[in-house]
């Protein structure tokens, strides 16, 4: 599993996560990358969590830590996989390692970091699109 942040100005943080992840695991992985990737990010004073209804998201401890962390959080309605960036992020970073003849972990993991990169560096392209078109379908193709 990875757990990943983006923001309009890059990308931030990416962790490769050993295993199946619960509540706790998640709260560490914020504690250790969120505050450091907005940093990296220029968004420390302006840092809005974005999170879809992930049930880990939802568990008590984790909404419990939140305010006190992250008190800014943009909440996903339920069922709208539409409006949740990273689900649109993961299918297409899927599709692009598919093309890569990976045959180890150290190798998947330099792979996604490299197409996670590329995709992050082409969004200032895609946006602009997107507000070119009035928020209707673009033809902007991945690079």
């Amino acid at each position: 599993m990875v757990w990943g942040c983006f923001a309009a100005s890059g990308m931030g943080n990416s962790v490769f996560i050993e295993n199946n992840i619960d509540q706790y695991k998640l709260i560490n992985i914020l504690k250790e990358n969120l505050k450091t990737s907005a940093q990296k990010l220029g968004i420390q004073n302006v840092l809005k969590l974005y999170q879809d209804n992930y049930p880990k998201h939802t568990a008590l401890n984790f909404r419990l830590w939140l305010p006190y962390n992250c008190p800014k959080v943009i909440k996903t309605p339920p069922y709208s996989p539409d409006l949740t960036p990273i689900e649109n992020v993961w299918l297409e970073l899927e599709k692009r390692t598919r093309k890569h003849d990976i045959s180890s972990k150290e190798q998947l993991k330099a792979v996604l970091t490299e197409e996670w990169t590329k995709m992050v560096e082409s969004m200032p392209k895609r946006i602009k699109s997107v507000i070119s078109a009035k928020g209707y379908p673009t033809k902007y193709k991945n690079v």
